[in-house]
């Protein structure tokens, strides 16, 4: 018995990579495809408590409040940076959405995933700088292994096998 799979929820995992754009593609033509709601995601990394403390002379319990502070400026700046790069190329979707969550990347894609019922996930598996692609490939691992529904990575397109001889 061959059953027709639909999807609903697509998630987007981005850092404006290369590779986070090739994902967005493939993300909007499947949510396009399907009439599924694209959500649009981006991670931010915690603020160190410790280190807000370190640099300045507040007790721990204060550097914990200015470290949520902080957090929530970011995510703030962040949800306008997804809106005006990702808000006009979505306006041919039916619905779309916009999220930024401050934590682990790999738990917060599992978990908004989870919590979102989201049936497929779009991820790239290097970041904006070459530092980053182990950061981001344990993410990309992690969120394939332990998410409940499809997980699509996508690979650094600009760095083809002839680009490995020369």
């Amino acid at each position: 018995m061959n059953t027709i799979q639909t999807y609903q929820n697509i998630l987007l995992c981005t850092d404006y990579s290369k590779d986070a754009e090739v994902a967005f593609t493939h993300a909007f033509d499947q949510a396009v495809k399907y009439g599924a709601k694209l959500h649009i995601m981006n991670v931010i990394p915690l603020s160190n408590p410790c280190e807000i403390h370190l640099k300045t002379s507040v007790s721990k319990k204060d550097s914990n409040a200015l470290s949520l502070v902080t957090d929530e400026q970011y995510r703030l700046q962040e949800l306008g940076a997804l809106k005006k790069v990702y808000d006009k190329r979505c306006r041919e979707l039916k619905d779309h959405e916009f999220v930024v969550r401050v934590g682990s990347p790999d738990i917060e894609i599992i978990n908004y995933s989870e919590e979102n019922n989201v049936d497929m996930i779009f991820l790239g598996t290097a970041g904006r700088q070459e530092k980053d692609r182990v950061i981001y490939i344990r993410t990309a691992a992690n969120v394939s292994k332990f998410s409940n529904c499809q997980v699509i990575t996508i690979g650094s397109p600009g760095k083809s096998k002839t680009d490995k001889k020369g």
